[in-house]
């Protein structure tokens, strides 16, 4: 049997569906719309990201000297999916969300994780003190914006599927493939 009688949709469809998402919200972009629509990660790349983040943030810390809990930050959030497994790996997770009902489902979620909070803003200014790890399943110009605001903190981003708009003046350290998605590595 196919896989698409078992309801799943093979990696060539994903990459069209992905790619009409990116042009029609691109469209958005350009007359003043969202940022980044709320289009949630999909649970198969869940866990490896956060593997790699893991380490990054462990061997960031062990580096330094730092044995305090890493902190996860997730600009963009949604409703917490991520961030809630981030949680149950040893983070201390933080959740920015601009949109209200988005950011109490988080808060829900995340509601039995005594190290997380979650905070309605906005991605363009809100700067953390301190991130050791950073995930981003957002437009290119969302990402730009969430490298712009934290430079310097020195902490890896990770960025689902979109590079930063101006990867000229940041350049991804990597560009990872894992089944047939791009994950764009950047040191803030």
């Amino acid at each position: 049997m196919s896989r698409e009688k078992h309801g799943s949709i093979d990696e060539r469809e994903l990459g069209k569906t992905v790619q009409l998402l990116y042009e029609a919200f691109q469209s958005i972009e350009a007359v003043g719309g969202s940022l980044s629509p709320y289009v949630p990660t999909q649970d198969y790349i869940v866990e490896p990201i956060l593997q790699l983040l893991d380490a990054m943030a462990h061997g960031r810390r062990s580096a330094r000297g730092e044995g305090q809990q890493p902190v996860y930050y997730e600009p963009g959030c949604g409703a917490g999916r991520v961030a809630e497994r981030a949680a149950k790996r040893g983070f201390y997770t933080l959740c920015l969300e601009l949109d209200e009902y988005l950011a109490k489902a988080a808060a829900e979620k995340l509601a039995n994780s005594p190290n997380a909070d979650v905070v309605i803003g906005d991605l363009s200014v809100f700067r953390p003190r301190r991130v050791d790890a950073v995930y981003a399943y957002l437009l290119p110009r969302a990402v730009q914006r969430v490298l712009d605001v934290l430079a310097g903190q020195g902490a890896p981003l990770l960025s689902l599927d979109y590079p930063a708009e101006d990867d000229s003046g940041v350049l991804a350290a990597a560009r990872l493939e894992i089944e047939a998605r791009s994950i764009y590595a950047y040191k803030l």
